[in-house]
């Protein structure tokens, strides 16, 4: 999507991390206001555009908010700033790396930065998909890359993993409490039955 102003185009960028929690903070932003932060021209540029381009992308940026997870797929690798990122692997997490996801993910409100930059590391080699080689965990690390994260990721890569995580911990909580209502089944089963030897 773009906007044409003194017939010079203006690419409208995608919805970042940092951008969707000010909207989500600040629902009634004007539209000239709106518009501005998705592209690179001065208000005082657009404020000369036709109105009804200015009210059409404002229009186009609003509807994008919640549609970003509908279509969006699921990114196992990105390149930002000439650096190559891979989605965590959940088979592959430390132990340190699973409770401190746990924790983020029970934050209120949940920081959205923080938790993207644990989601996604630095590869340490060119291998790509279900091959992709992370760099060990740390948490400063991630910690460091958290303004990056906020300012660069477009929502869309980030949503696709976070519902991607929030699934699987979730699988992996039903399974383990399936898992433990079975064991505990099981105990009560062998415990009658000792006691009907008795």
């Amino acid at each position: 999507m773009k906007i044409v102003i003194d017939n010079k185009d203006y690419p409208v960028k995608p919805l970042t991390i940092s951008e969707y929690e000010y909207f989500m903070e600040n629902p009634d932003v004007e539209d000239l206001e709106l518009v501005s932060r998705f592209i690179d021209a001065p208000i005082e540029r657009l404020k000369k555009a036709k109105f009804q381009e200015i009210k059409f992308v404002a229009r186009m940026i609003r509807s994008s908010f919640g549609a970003e997870s509908d279509k969006s797929k699921l990114e196992l690798t990105f390149e930002l700033d000439g650096i190559k990122y891979g989605l965590l692997k959940p088979s592959e997490l430390s132990y340190e790396e699973w409770v401190n996801l746990e924790v983020f993910f029970a934050q209120d409100p949940i920081n959205l930065g923080l938790l993207a930059a644990h989601l996604y590391k630095p590869l340490k080699s060119d291998k790509v998909g279900d091959e992709r080689e992370l760099i060990d965990y740390d948490l400063q690390e991630c910690q460091d890359r958290i303004e990056l994260f906020k300012t660069k990721v477009p929502m869309s890569i980030f949503l696709s993993a976070f519902f991607f995580i929030a699934t699987f911990v979730q699988k992996l909580t039903t399974n383990f409490l399936d898992f433990t209502e079975m064991k505990m089944k099981e105990e009560q089963q062998q415990k009658k039955k000792e006691r009907q030897k008795k």
